[in-house]
C-alpha cells in the first residue's frame, strides 16, 4: 500500500495546492487535500475544546495566536484522521515548499524500520544529528538532541499519532511541542538528505489569513522558565536507534 500524503491547504490557497499537488505527481507521488482551520474564525468555545490558555500560562512563555492555534487544530485533526482510519503511517505536508527528487528515495527506506513515531523530512536551521545510521547510498538516518522546529514536513506512525493526540488541549505551538518529545515518550528522527524545505518565495498563507499579534508581552520569569525547561529538554535523545533499525 503506498504510503498515503496528505497536504494542508487553505481553502483560499487553490493555486498552492496545485503546485504542490503537481511537483508530487511528477514524483510518482498522489496526495490528498486537507482543509487548514482558519484559527481567528473559531469561536471562544471552540478554541477552549483544543487550547489550554491555563497551562499556556504556567508552562509556555508567550500566549498563542489565533494562527499558531489554527496551525495547531489543523495538524491535530489530520492526526485524528489518520487514528481513526487506522493508517500505519503518512506524510504530512505544509503547502509552501520546495519538494526534492529524492523524496521517493526516502520513503523506501522506510521499510528498514520498526518502532518509530515520527521521522522529520525538514530542517531549516541544520540541527546535528547526534547519532546516525546509513539506511541506503543516499540516505542516512539519525537522531537530535535539539529536535528541529517547523511543522513543513514529516513522517508519523499510528503509534505517534496517538502519542500526539494526548496533547489535546494543547497549549504550546505545535513545532515547539515536537521539541519537548520526552513528555510523552515521543520517538523522533530525521532522515537526510531532507526532501523538503520551506519556500521562501512566498510568505505562508496560513500565517497570512490568520493574522494576529501575541497578546501579551512574555513576563522575565515566564521566558525564564521556558527556557529551563528548553534547556533541560535538550539534554535528552529525541530516539534510540539501536532499536529503530530492523535486523537484517
Amino acid at each position: 500500500m503506498p504510503l498515503p500524503i496528505f497536504v494542508i491547504n487553505m481553502k483560499s490557497s487553490a493555486e498552492r495546492w496545485q503546485k504542490t499537488h503537481s511537483r508530487l505527481h511528477s514524483l510518482g507521488l498522489e496526495c490528498v487535500r486537507f482543509e487548514a482551520t482558519v484559527g481567528k474564525s473559531l469561536s471562544e468555545a471552540e478554541i477552549s475544546t483544543w487550547y489550554d490558555a491555563d497551562a499556556n500560562l504556567r508552562k509556555h512563555h508567550r500566549n498563542m495566536t489565533p494562527g499558531e492555534i489554527g496551525c495547531y487544530i489543523s495538524h491535530m485533526r489530520v492526526w485524528q484522521h489518520i487514528h481513526d482510519k487506522n493508517i500505519p503511517a503518512a506524510i504530512i505536508l505544509e503547502d509552501d515548499l520546495l519538494i526534492e527528487n529524492h523524496l521517493q528515495e526516502n520513503i523506501k527506506n522506510l521499510s528498514k524500520l520498526q518502532d518509530w513515531d515520527m521521522i522529520k523530512l525538514s530542517d531549516n536551521r541544520t540541527n546535528p544529528f547526534i547519532q546516525t545510521k546509513t539506511l541506503s547510498n543516499q540516505v542516512v538516518l539519525g537522531n537530535y538532541l535539539k529536535v528541529p522546529n517547523g511543522g513543513q514536513g514529516y513522517i508519523i506512525s499510528q503509534q505517534g499519532v496517538k502519542k500526539l493526540l494526548c496533547r489535546k488541549p494543547f497549549f504550546r505551538p505545535v513545532d515547539v511541542d515536537f521539541q519537548f518529545h520526552s513528555e510523552i515518550a515521543l520517538q523522533i528522527f530525521g532522515m537526510k538528505p531532507y526532501p523538503i524545505s520551506e519556500d521562501l518565495s512566498f510568505q505562508s498563507e496560513i500565517a497570512a489569513v490568520n493574522a494576529g499579534r501575541h497578546s501579551n508581552h512574555s513576563t522575565f520569569l515566564r521566558n525564564a522558565k521556558h527556557r529551563i525547561a528548553m534547556y533541560l529538554q535538550r539534554k535528552k535523545i529525541s530516539g534510540d536507534l539501536s532499536k529503530v533499525i530492523k535486523p537484517r
